[in-house]
């Protein structure tokens, strides 16, 4: 596969419309040339961006009512489509207001959606494997997909810390990372063990932070970590590795929490940010 035809398959392939064969080639390219990796991870995180953004939501029942009639009215204006194309449709005086009145309730749904708290949603698609490398790695691909989002939205620290306040048995790590954006965070039981997932935006890029109890993760009694990962952390205490899609994935313990972090930048990078932010008063 050339850089033309990855150019063409980069829509295709974030909506996970590729087949087999040809995700085979579009990842081996992805793999061996930065530019076009780069263009997909760009699209990628703008995919999930629109995704977590257009979140369905409650709509006041003025506002909604007054959408629908104008569509309706319209629609029942609607001249037959028969032996028309699509741009003469498209250019028809009368399709226009019904295309206003889904554009507005379009806009509608998206300010209601930034602005209302989501707080206490379901939270699904968390990885029920006990690795925590793996788990860390998939559900940061989850989170690109949208499958998860979190359960409460919120650029402020303190508004995320208010979240998980007594609802987990460890401290959970809110680092105020320079040239990244809060998003918020959510809650999952894993065998009821209580796990904490924080998500930040560089860019147009995710950072997500993985949260557990350092005890339990040291025992390996429910969660466990690889023999490297151990030596690693014993020794200087960070351990490195790339998850499949080559994001990096950084281990480090703080105090009683386990932490793990996955971004599509490198181990560096990331952990000079990690670094950067693991200060007094960032719990």
């Amino acid at each position: 596969m050339n850089c033309r035809e990855f150019s063409h398959c980069i829509t295709p392939a974030v909506d996970g419309r590729l087949s087999g064969k040809d995700q085979a080639l579009f990842g081996e390219h992805a793999r061996l040339c930065p530019s076009c990796r780069h263009d997909y991870e760009e699209e990628r995180s703008l995919a999930a961006l629109i995704r977590a953004r257009l979140q369905p939501a409650r709509v006041p029942e003025g506002v909604l009512a007054s959408i629908l009639a104008c569509t309706l009215q319209s629609e029942s204006r609607l001249p037959s489509v028969s032996g028309l194309s699509i741009v003469e449709f498209f250019r028809h005086p009368r399709v226009i207001p019904v295309l206003a009145c889904l554009l507005s309730f379009a806009v509608v749904m998206v300010v209601f959606s930034r602005h209302a708290p989501r707080v206490g949603a379901e939270s699904v698609g968390f990885v029920t494997g006990s690795d925590i490398e793996h788990q860390s790695a998939s559900n940061y691909e989850a989170v690109l997909n949208g499958t998860i989002v979190p359960q409460v939205v919120s650029d402020c620290p303190e508004n995320v810390r208010t979240f998980f306040r007594g609802k987990t048995g460890f401290p959970v790590f809110i680092p105020a990372m320079k040239e990244c954006t809060l998003v918020g965070g959510s809650i999952n039981d894993y065998h009821g063990m209580r796990l904490a997932h924080v998500l930040y935006k560089h860019g147009l890029q995710y950072i997500y932070l993985y949260q557990a109890c350092r005890e339990s993760v040291m025992k390996g009694d429910t969660l466990h970590i690889s023999h490297e990962a151990r030596n690693d952390l014993d020794r200087t205490g960070w351990h490195c590795c790339t998850a499949p899609d080559g994001a990096a994935i950084v281990l480090w313990v703080r105090g009683r929490t386990f932490c793990a972090a996955v971004a599509p930048m490198n181990s560096e990078h990331l952990m000079a940010h990690l670094a950067e932010a693991d200060v007094p008063g960032a719990w």
